[in-house]
């Protein structure tokens, strides 16, 4: 049954279609001819031949016509998918436009950011902040979702870290938050995009 249904395929369209429906005609004509036309002498003799060679070719006429409605779902379907793998591209490259912007926005943000520290608040918080060991090693731990130890500069030692590096690294790690938070978005309106287009051909 497969290999016939694969020979069917390979059938065109048009020339489908026509056997078809020549086929549903000539069984119902020979159907209809062996009920109707008794008086011919050729009908009246062979009417069971006739009438069951009518009924065959019938079924097989609407085994195939059954066949060109499954083709035109198939069409129909192709035709739908192409439709969603243009709109599913399109979708890809305008989010991927969006999500270079944005990138390139937080990465301007975070040079801006650097640069006023470098100019002017580095200088000011370096001449009235004196970092602990103890601030240091919580935010080297924290970097690392590790507890600090708690006997860990608790005296109040100074450290060699200047103010103005902590305040770069935290100005670095929130441009990096920011990142990742753009891309979680961008992946969410991604997963959005594409199940929207593509149920919308079911």
């Amino acid at each position: 049954m497969f290999s016939i249904q694969m020979m069917l395929q390979l059938i065109p369209d048009s020339i489908f279609v026509w056997i078809t429906y020549a086929m549903l005609a000539a069984g119902l004509g020979a159907y209809v001819a062996s009920k109707v036309l008794l008086w011919l002498p050729v009908i009246s003799t062979y009417k069971l031949p006739v009438e069951l060679i009518g009924v065959a070719v019938l079924v097989v006429g609407a085994y195939f016509y059954g066949g060109v409605a499954y083709r035109e779902m198939i069409a129909e379907y192709r035709e739908k998918v192409r439709v969603a793998e243009q709109q599913s591209r399109e979708a890809n490259e305008q989010l991927a436009e969006e999500v270079k912007k944005k990138a390139k926005v937080i990465k301007e943000t975070v040079y801006v950011n650097r640069e006023i520290i470098k100019e002017v608040t580095g200088g000011q918080i370096d001449a009235t902040c004196r970092l602990p060991r103890s601030a240091v090693s919580v935010h080297d731990r924290a970097s690392q979702n590790e507890v600090a130890g708690r006997a860990e500069g608790t005296d109040g030692t100074p450290s060699e870290v200047k103010a103005s590096q902590l305040l770069t690294t935290v100005v670095e790690n929130y441009g990096s938050c920011h990142d990742n938070a753009a891309r979680l978005e961008a992946w969410q309106q991604w997963y959005r995009d594409q199940k929207r287009i593509w149920e919308s051909i079911r």
